[in-house]
């Protein structure tokens, strides 16, 4: 009998909406902005379910740690301690995850140790690994949210002695600029739908006149009349 794939679950590392909005503005108010939040985290935890394995979700509250390498490795070590031999960790900022590309990620990790997704910024979208190459340390001094991200993690994995899958290139969403980038990718569908409803929303601030106290001065010094008569 062929052995059976090692129990592997898809982990989503996220925040509430509330503080992604304060890391994350999209260009827009921190209501909107927690919203658009909440959508792309809504979107991830579908893509996730509907990948087929067992899903798990960890939040800052289940988080431990000062620096996101720290968060992160928390993360990673709670999910391995359920008992899963591997673990494909996705974000909230990556809408164009499919969960076709999911269930790809988790079929590689049954010939390869690791796979990695790479954001279009030098990051990662996805990351999937085998418990036995996982070393918190050495991940927590990685220059996580930096351009210098992808490469790094690579050779730290190679240097663990994994052998690395790739998946193919993604946009993710962490600035105004991606945000701008998404709606117009976006084809058409509920979830733009719910994008465009949240930021036709939103009310735009009017500017209010305001005179300087000398011109209010000079105001009040003219005479007082009336329209003239016909």
């Amino acid at each position: 009998m062929p052995a059976t794939p090692a129990r592997a679950a898809i982990l989503l590392f996220t925040r509430p909406a509330g503080e992604e909005a304060a890391h994350k503005s999209f260009g827009r108010g921190r209501r909107t902005a927690a919203a658009i939040a909440a959508q792309l985290i809504a979107r991830a935890s579908a893509t996730a379910r509907q990948a087929g394995v067992d899903f798990v979700c960890v939040e800052s509250g289940e988080q431990s740690g000062r620096t996101f390498g720290q968060r992160l490795a928390s993360a990673l070590a709670y999910g391995f301690e359920l008992g899963y031999e591997q673990l494909v960790v996705i974000g909230n900022d990556c809408p164009q995850l499919t969960p076709a590309l999911v269930r790809q990620a988790v079929r590689a990790l049954h010939t390869t140790d690791a796979v990695l997704g790479p954001a279009l910024d030098g990051g990662v979208y996805l990351l999937g690994l085998h418990r036995r190459f996982f070393e918190a340390e050495a991940w927590v001094a990685l220059p996580w949210q930096t351009a210098a991200l992808g490469h790094a993690l690579r050779r730290c994995l190679h240097r663990a002695g994994a052998a690395v899958a790739t998946l193919r290139p993604l946009a993710d969403v962490d600035t105004a600029h991606d945000f701008a980038g998404l709606l117009a990718w976006l084809p058409a569908g509920s979830f733009r739908s719910r994008l465009h409803t949240i930021l036709a929303a939103e009310q735009p601030l009017r500017p209010v006149l305001r005179l300087r106290p000398s011109l209010l001065a000079a105001a009040a010094m003219l005479p007082q009349r009336g329209p003239p008569t016909l």
